[in-house]
Parts: structure tokens; sequence; C-alpha cells
């Protein structure tokens, strides 16, 4: 019987967030949250959002940065960023990454850090994916002061500047 209250709670809580943040354009506050949430509880929240409206959790998805966008960078921003991370955090965070985020981080780096990071990740041994993710988001954070400071530019972040 709990359960069954808590669960229809959940559904009116969700839809209700979901409304208000339609009409108060908390959008950007959102994003902001799930941004400093764990990846797999971030996108659990997304995809609960989604299932209710559709255009706010692509709205969200829009104003939000995570680790995979790092693609999105340009090469001259991705050899900034690497100054700034840590290489521990870089090999934990590159561990399960897409192979695309390796070749775009391999290529912005010295061939000789490129090979040390690359035998880290081949003898690092099984981690926990909480660890992981917290190298991501340390380095998303990096990402967002650097962003702020106009030192680097994120690419499909919904920003006006065009370049010719």
């Amino acid at each position: 019987m709990v359960s069954t209250v808590e669960h229809v709670v959940d559904q009116i809580a969700e839809a209700t967030l979901s409304q208000n943040l339609a009409t108060t354009g908390g959008a950007q506050m959102v994003a902001n949250i799930l941004n400093k949430s764990q990846n797999a509880a971030a996108k659990a929240m997304l995809e609960s959002i989604e299932e209710q409206d559709y255009n706010l959790a692509s709205e969200i998805k829009r104003l939000m940065f995570l680790f995979e966008d790092i693609i999105g960078i340009d090469d001259r921003g991705i050899q900034r960023l690497l100054r700034d991370v840590d290489k521990k955090d870089l090999a934990m965070a590159l561990k399960v990454s897409d192979e695309k985020i390796q070749q775009k981080i391999f290529k912005n780096m010295s061939e000789r850090a490129a090979v040390v990071i690359r035998e880290e990740l081949e003898f690092m041994g099984p981690v926990k994916l909480k660890e992981v993710e917290s190298a991501q988001m340390r380095i998303v954070e990096i990402v967002k002061q650097l962003e702020d400071d106009g030192e680097i530019q994120v690419g499909g972040r919904g920003k006006e500047d065009i370049f010719v």
C-alpha cells in the first residue's frame, strides 16, 4: 500500500514539476542541477521528464553539458582544457568513454603524453563507475569554468556567435 501511495505521489510531483518548469522557464535551473548530478541519476531524471514533456526535456538537454559533449569543443579548446585537467582524472574519465572522445583527446596532446595516458588506461584494471563519473564531472566543471571565462567555446550550445 505504501509503495502505491509513493508511486502516485512521485507521478504527481513529476507532472507538477514539469508543468511548473515549463511555465516558469526553469529549464536552465534543472540543467544546472542535472549537470551536478551523477550521470546515471541525471539520465534517469531526464528520461522521467521526457515521458511527461518531450519539449521541456529537449530544452534541458540543449542547456546541459555532459562529458560526451567534449566532442563539440574545437581542437584549440581541447588543448586549453588539457592544461587544467589532472592527468589521473583524464585517464579515469576516458576509461569508459566513446572511442571518438578518446581520439579527440589524444590527437590534441603530445605523443608522449598520449602514450602515458593510453598505458595508464591499459593497466588501470576495473574501477568503480562512480569514480569514473566523478572524474568526468571534475573535467566538466573545468570546461564550464573555461567557457564562462571565455577561454574556450563549446559547440552546439545554442550560442548566437557566428564566425565567418
